[in-house]
């Protein structure tokens, strides 16, 4: 396996049909058959359901999928950090990240960014949660996207976004037919709940252990691919919040009435430091990427921006 063929592979989750996505990428569909047959046979596991309709992505092929997104960026982001040091007179903007919250924009957010910025060197660092800031506040990143809240003596924010939770249910389980449910719904359910190394441990457990849920796994951020795997096959119930391009095609994002815990994440900078051009229109760059997502499942609300 390589980086063509996992393109191959993701091109055809998308297109869902082999004639559609050959088209687009400019090749037969006899070869691109041939490329999904040998991924197949490298994995022993079909990775498609073939049916009068289409392709329909198997139990396997989700779980490949997830990851393949997960390669193909870190792909793009070895490629970047090369040439970044082939033309280190070019401007640089480091930018720190927590993990998990590019799972709330699009999947070719990164790559998208730095092809319409060439003149700039971007350089991206991943932290935990609870780390993001001190990165910024060493000056080890110009500035840096993270969880709320955060310490407004300190750092200053040029976007907030809040945006609502949704559970993650198998389109098997009797509640992911709902319009909602309740956290009493889930009493009796495996539900699955961020550790105590992000932000938002404390107020979200604390919301579901009111309402008589014990979280039975814990998971950070940065492990989505394994709340995928157990909700798609219908093992646990999670949450999630962001693209639903990151989501297996077999569960459900459900809204939950009563929980009252958004996902909220700012763009942060050290105050009294010098807001570069660079650093506005990544800024503008994040929000253009939230409002382009477009869904049901991720509702945006933002907070004044300050010039």
């Amino acid at each position: 396996m390589d980086i063509r063929t996992l393109q191959l592979f993701l091109e055809t989750c998308e297109y869902k049909n082999i004639s559609k996505a050959a088209k687009n990428l400019y090749i037969s569909q006899q070869g691109l058959s041939k490329a999904i047959s040998k991924l197949e046979e490298e994995f022993d596991a079909p990775l498609f359901n073939r049916n009068a309709g289409g392709l329909e992505l198997t139990e396997y092929g989700e779980i490949l999928k997830n990851y393949a997104i997960t390669t193909l960026e870190q792909y793009h982001l070895a490629i970047h950090h090369i040439r970044l040091a082939k033309n280190s007179s070019k401007e640089t903007l480091s930018i720190g990240y927590a993990e998990g919250i590019f799972f709330m924009l699009p999947k070719n957010f990164i790559s998208n960014f730095m092809s319409s910025h060439p003149e700039v060197n971007v350089l991206f660092k991943k932290y935990p949660d609870l780390k993001c800031e001190q990165a910024l506040l060493a000056n080890e990143v110009d500035m840096c996207i993270c969880t709320a809240p955060y310490n407004e003596k300190e750092f200053r924010s040029s976007l907030y976004c809040r945006a609502e939770i949704f559970a993650v249910i198998n389109n098997q389980h009797p509640l992911s037919s709902c319009d909602f449910i309740c956290l009493s719904d889930l009493k009796n359910e495996r539900v699955i709940a961020l550790s105590e190394d992000t932000k938002h441990y404390v107020p979200f457990t604390d919301r579901l252990k009111s309402c008589g849920v014990l979280p039975k796994i814990f998971i950070n951020p940065a492990e989505v691919n394994i709340q995928s795997d157990l909700c798609s096959a219908n093992m646990a119930i999670g949450f999630f919040s962001g693209n639903r391009e990151h989501m297996p095609s077999n569960v459900s994002l459900v809204p939950v009435r009563d929980l009252d815990v958004y996902s909220n994440f700012h763009v942060l900078t050290l105050n009294g430091k010098e807001i570069t051009d660079s650093m506005n229109e990544f800024t503008d760059s994040i929000q253009n990427a939230m409002e382009s997502l477009n869904c049901l499942e991720t509702k945006i609300a933002w907070t004044e921006r300050y010039e």
